[in-house]
């Protein structure tokens, strides 16, 4: 089944990786739960709430392959993120990073061995309704779900 999860959608798909993929049984999310033994989610040192961002795809991924290579500005709307130590172990279990952010860290997150399944901190939703397109994301999800 297609996936793509945006804001919440990606900080709670990076908790269950962790879980599921990378063995962290603990693995939670600071913001439900503030004394987390593994917080995987956690508070940005940025608040994102109402900005934009510089999001740079990762070449070779399928979000690179969706929206191109070339750096395309974000939005955002949340206060927390993947912790920057558990970058290496969800990489280990298989998922990919798919995109960053100079000063947000880890923007995308996709998995290679599924049909369709990515999830960005970024909103790409967003603005949709006043250029009449969904994007290239969301296109590409709908595509995949119908499929």
């Amino acid at each position: 089944m297609p996936f793509l999860g945006t804001c919440g959608g990606f900080q709670h798909a990076l908790v269950e990786l962790a879980r599921s993929r990378a063995g962290v049984v603990d693995a939670a999310h600071a913001e439900s739960d503030p004394d987390a033994v593994a917080p995987v989610v956690g508070r940005l040192t940025c608040s994102l709430y109402g900005e934009s961002r510089t999001v740079t795809p990762r070449p070779g991924t399928r979000l690179a392959e969706i929206c191109g290579s070339e750096p395309f500005e974000g939005f955002h709307h949340c206060g927390y993120g993947l912790d920057p130590a558990y970058v290496e172990p969800l990489e280990r279990a298989g998922v990919v990073v798919g995109a960053t952010a100079p000063d947000a860290g880890v923007e995308a997150i996709e998995l290679p061995d599924h049909p369709f399944f990515l999830a960005t901190a970024f909103q790409p939703q967003v603005g949709a309704s006043e250029t009449g397109r969904p994007g290239p994301l969301l296109e590409a999800f709908v595509a995949a779900a119908t499929a």
